[in-house]
């Protein structure tokens, strides 16, 4: 895993040279000892996550890189990132991979700064990945605290932006908590990245291989701007359904997905490994359209010693 978000890392393969494999799971939403999992879960997260871990090796899928793509525990303390920090450890000893994270709306940015990446004062947990002729980005999509949209600011757009220019040719593959807009989310609206268009702007006329997110509780797959491919991934702890825009049904479940890169293409594979038919809980949601408050996309503040590369 990687310790500093600063760094740029060439990653290894474990296998063919031609084919990159990753493991994205998202949502695991685990919780402190005695801490009453969200949805009233029957089976508790940490036993879900294990299971993701454990399908992976007893498969022998061999992945070269595992990503955990948000909302990685609820309501965590330092303390709890930083066991969290020491468990994904073992289990990236386990799969001879590392294992990579970013931020969902749920997490606690400052318990994670200080718990799992002993670095109190980073704004933001964006970094960037280098594998032969591929670049892989990670973008912290954290909003404010309560709030379950996403949004990238203007120092991470800058970032990203500049990072694309350096590297025009190579094919890019960015990971984020929250999905983007597309026609058939617009009932979800509330819940995506609310600056979708500025962060296209950016990607535009640039090699992208691949978004993948997670948040939705559901997979899902779709074009933006016709061209780029985002894939959310359904959660590792919870299924929810949400055909029915202002009433969510949600149901255990454990799901993840393996995302196979050949000669700059991917192609994604689902692997359920539960799910539970009784409903657990309800979601009632009231407005489902856009935040109405946005913060603005200027900023006076320099970032010093962040995770920019």
């Amino acid at each position: 895993m990687t310790d500093s978000p600063a760094a740029i890392i060439c990653l290894g393969g474990n296998g063919d040279m031609n084919k990159f494999t990753i493991i994205h799971l998202s949502d695991s939403q685990l919780t402190a000892p005695g801490v009453e999992p969200q949805y009233h879960q029957r089976l508790l997260p940490q036993e879900k996550l294990q299971r993701v871990f454990d399908d992976v090796l007893e498969h022998q899928l061999q992945p070269d890189l595992v990503v955990l793509s948000g909302d990685l525990l609820q309501g965590g303390t330092a303390g709890d990132y930083a066991r969290f920090h020491s468990y994904l450890r073992e289990q990236s000893q386990r799969l001879a991979a590392p294992i990579e994270v970013v931020l969902g709306d749920q997490d606690d940015r400052e318990a994670f700064n200080n718990g799992y990446l002993s670095q109190p004062d980073l704004p933001y947990y964006a970094y960037k990945q280098v594998h032969q002729n591929m670049d892989f980005y990670f973008l912290d999509s954290k909003w404010e605290e309560n709030k379950e949209a996403g949004w990238l600011d203007r120092e991470q757009l800058d970032w990203l932006n500049k990072n694309l220019h350096l590297a025009p040719r190579r094919r890019a593959f960015i990971f984020l908590h929250h999905p983007l807009d597309a026609p058939a989310l617009r009932p979800m609206r509330y819940a995506l990245l609310q600056n979708n268009r500025e962060l296209l702007a950016i990607l535009h006329g640039h090699n992208i291989g691949g978004i993948f997110t997670g948040h939705l509780h559901f997979a899902a797959s779709y074009l933006v701007e016709s061209t780029i491919p985002v894939t959310a991934v359904g959660s590792a702890s919870t299924y929810i359904n949400c055909q029915d825009p202002h009433y969510h049904e949600v149901h255990d479940a454990v799901t993840y997905n393996v995302i196979t890169i050949q000669r700059g293409l991917a192609s994604i594979t689902s692997h359920p490994l539960y799910l539970g038919q009784p409903i657990i809980d309800t979601v009632t949601v009231n407005n489902t359209g856009f935040a109405k408050h946005r913060p603005r996309l200027t900023s006076s503040r320099r970032i010093v010693n962040g995770p920019f590369i």
